[in-house]
């Protein structure tokens, strides 16, 4: 197991690099370029990873709580069963990437892009995601309890018995997205949008079932 511990790495090239089980435990790799390397099992937590680049890069099981990963390009990326507690990912760019199983709780993801990723029973409980990107992702099972999604958009997206108690959906669009089972008890719907919206035993903010068309909530 190799250790970066703390270590000073800006912009180091680490493309294509073996660095499974490697700790990076608050190491400064920021605009570092770790595309298509494996860091399955890799403890990155405190790691201030900023415009880093992690394209096609295996981080399956990784550990990156609170760490730094502002705009960090994770296209296509593994990144199953990793832990992104409390991490600060605004901008970040998830386009393909495998999030299946990932913990984002707590996560600012402020303008991140999800577009066609895939996210079944990801954790993204109490993740302030504003404006995020989330069009034809696969979610399902996905946890988004207390998260706020204010201006997110969802269009396309399969949310099948996805967990929204309590979260902020303001302006949030779901349009086209399959929403079989999902759960809103308790959420902020104001000015969301259900328009072409597939829903099925949808369960709304005042625990109505909700199977039919809707535009927006409550129905006119």
């Amino acid at each position: 197991m190799e250790s970066f511990r703390g270590l000073a790495l800006k912009g180091k090239n680490f493309r294509q690099a073996n660095l499974r089980a490697a700790d990076f435990t608050g190491a400064d790799i920021r605009e570092a370029d770790f595309w298509g390397a494996d860091l399955t099992g890799a403890n990155m937590s405190g790691a201030n990873a900023r415009l880093a680049t992690f394209q096609g890069t295996t981080l399956v099981g990784a550990n990156c709580t609170e760490g730094n990963f502002w705009g960090v390009n994770f296209k296509v990326a593994r990144l199953q069963d990793t832990v992104f507690l409390r991490c600060n990912m605004s901008q970040a760019e998830f386009p393909g990437a495998h999030c299946d199983r990932a913990n984002f709780s707590e996560a600012n993801l402020w303008h991140a892009i999800f577009r066609l990723a895939f996210l079944k029973d990801a954790n993204l409980g109490k993740a302030e995601m504003g404006s995020a990107k989330m069009e034809q992702s696969v979610l399902d099972g996905a946890n988004f309890r207390e998260a706020d999604l204010s201006s997110a958009t969802f269009r396309g997206a399969s949310l099948k018995g996805v967990d929204f108690t309590a979260a902020t959906l303001r302006d949030t669009g779901f349009r086209e997205a399959i929403l079989t089972r999902a759960d809103f008890r308790e959420a902020d719907l104001k000015d969301a949008s259900f328009r072409d919206a597939q829903l099925e035993s949808t369960v709304m903010p005042d625990g109505t079932i909700e199977t039919g068309p809707i535009d927006f909530w409550p129905p006119n």
